[in-house]
């Protein structure tokens, strides 16, 4: 009777993912870098696994951290005919990319980095003045810089690490200038230091993602401010230079200053349990699967239209020590199939009203799955 069950179910799945999508549907996903990157290949990991499970063709392009190849690749998208391309903001040039997309009528979805400001008003919002530009779907930086700013700020008194005054002294080592990532979790930090009200930002500094120049960054820091106990950045990879740059000074994290960032990359989340820096905060890297779901489901009855809600926010989290032990294996092995991307898929899960996107709900099925 079990095995019995097992097959009906197995047929059930397949007779619903004929009926949903009799012909597969294939999207492009560009990549701001390549298939190695820290932070992108779990990006392209998580995306591709969503992918198979809807049985959607996902063809994932790379950018090689070059912006001029963002206008060549979404050529290429169109050469390749596929139904749609999630595109990052790499560069500022979502609105070029948004405009080329429209003059071939090729759906694009935003995700990762917003429109910038200066661009707002000639781009508007997805579908108001771009047909093709169906949705967006950018994570919650504000919320990323905030959680990680107060998080510091709080082991920072717990520790002592204070100046002579209660005053906890900062300085921040950002993304890229005026990069709406690098802006919007610096006013996160912001926001938790005015709460705080007793902390103060010594300085604030661009490091443009780059490990070697957070290293540099740190270094200098360090040497003209050296009453500084938190070094907050806006990723791991700077995080974990920040803590290359002043153990060789003898300074420990944790005991004489405190780091963390954003991204629960790998290497950030293998360097929190080493205590090599203090917290990651993050999630993001999950939304690439969430923008190849959204699209399938535009594509099969659940269109994003103004009568429905095309412009999404992913939410952005800390990350504890027994979840790092719950995501990390993953994201070492790149193999994510104890999460269920069809329950999350309105196409899939008829019962579905609203999306739950959250890296709580992926936390919580890998849980389970255990």
């Amino acid at each position: 009777m079990k095995h019995f069950l097992v097959s009906l179910c197995l047929l059930l799945n397949l007779f619903i993912a004929a009926a949903v999508s009799a012909q597969p549907l294939h999207f492009a996903l560009i990549s701001a870098t390549d298939s190695q990157d820290p932070f992108w290949r779990p990006v392209e990991d998580f995306a591709r696994q969503a992918a198979e499970q809807l049985n959607v063709e996902l063809t994932v392009l790379y950018t090689k951290s070059l912006k001029r190849n963002n206008i060549k690749l979404l050529s290429k998208a169109r050469e390749l005919n596929v139904d749609a391309v999630i595109i990052p903001n790499q560069g500022q040039l979502a609105l070029k990319l948004i405009k080329e997309a429209e003059r071939h009528q090729l759906p694009v979805f935003l995700f990762n980095s917003d429109i910038t400001p200066k661009n707002r008003k000639s781009a508007g919002n997805p579908q108001q003045k771009f047909q093709y530009w169906l949705a967006s779907l950018i994570p919650d930086d504000h919320q990323a810089g905030y959680l990680l700013g107060k998080y510091l700020i709080k082991q920072a008194r717990l520790n002592n690490l204070t100046d002579k005054n209660g005053t906890v002294q900062i300085v921040a080592i950002n993304g890229s200038f005026l990069e709406t990532p690098s802006e919007f979790r610096l006013a996160g930090l912001q926001r938790a230091i005015v709460e705080d009200g007793g902390s103060n930002l010594l300085r604030s500094v661009y490091a443009y993602w780059l490990q070697e120049t957070a290293y540099d960054k740190a270094l200098a820091l360090s040497q003209r401010y050296p009453e500084t106990k938190i070094y907050w950045t806006a990723s791991d990879l700077m995080a974990i230079a920040v803590e290359q740059a002043l153990s060789e000074q003898g300074l420990i994290q944790g005991k004489d200053y405190l780091t963390g960032g954003v991204d629960w990359s790998q290497a950030g989340l293998a360097a929190v349990k080493k205590n090599q820096i203090s917290a990651s905060a993050g999630g993001h890297f999950m939304d690439g699967a969430w923008a190849v779901i959204m699209l399938y489901d535009h594509f099969n009855g659940s269109s994003l239209n103004a009568d429905s809600f095309y412009q999404f926010q992913s939410p952005m989290s800390l990350i504890t020590s027994a979840d790092i032990d719950l995501l990390l294996p993953h994201l070492k092995s790149h193999d994510w199939k104890d999460i269920n991307f069809r329950l999350r898929s309105k196409a899939f899960n008829k019962q579905l009203k609203e999306y739950d996107f959250s890296p709580a709900s992926v936390l919580e099925e890998l849980r389970k799955a255990q």
